[in-house]
């Protein structure tokens, strides 16, 4: 009975652990491929959002710093790229591959760097582009613009984190390998 217990509480946890990193996966997916295919932004961001919607001079001036960070490309490509991983690693875990756990390990880890890297070069630009007339208008400064967007940065690492602490534990391991499918 206890073992029946056991190994539902592992199967639900192997569904659970796939369903968390399959989201985070397709989110960072639909992130990155939504950076790469959007247009450049013109000269004034209120041109673009033209009729839709009032922004303030803060919103305004913080679409045209995220447009016009230099590194935007390249880390939405480099997302893609994570995130895909991420997604194998979560497809591998619910096929209950002998793989899944050293490929979660590696996915993670990836995604890891590339949320810190996204992070640093984003407060960068912003530390360097925010105008401090624009700042006082809204009351806020850019040490706190991006202490928000670090904590940001730090759920998701945190998320992820967690996600692949649970999914490579040794009962994991030892379900996967006992009930793991031969090959054909």
């Amino acid at each position: 009975m206890t073992s029946e217990s056991s190994e539902r509480r592992v199967i639900l946890t192997i569904l659970m652990v796939s369903t968390l990193l399959t989201m985070l996966g397709v989110a960072g997916l639909i992130m990155g491929v939504s950076d790469l295919s959007l247009a450049p932004i013109p000269e004034n961001a209120r041109d673009y959002y033209e009729g839709e919607t009032e922004l303030t001079d803060i919103q305004v001036e913080m679409i045209e710093v995220w447009a016009s960070n230099p590194y935007r490309r390249p880390m939405a490509a480099a997302n893609v790229v994570v995130s895909a991983l991420v997604l194998i690693g979560s497809f591998l875990l619910s096929w209950r591959r002998r793989l899944a756990q050293w490929w979660i390990r590696q996915a993670v880890t990836a995604k890891v760097l590339w949320i810190v890297a996204y992070t640093a070069s984003l407060a960068q630009h912003i530390q360097r582009s925010l105008s401090a007339s624009t700042l006082e208008e809204a009351g806020t400064t850019a040490t706190a613009i991006v202490g928000a967007l670090v904590l940001f940065g730090t759920l998701s690492v945190g998320l992820h984190v967690a996600a692949a602490y649970r999914a490579t534990r040794p009962d994991i391991l030892q379900f996967i390998e006992e009930n793991a499918r031969p090959r054909a």
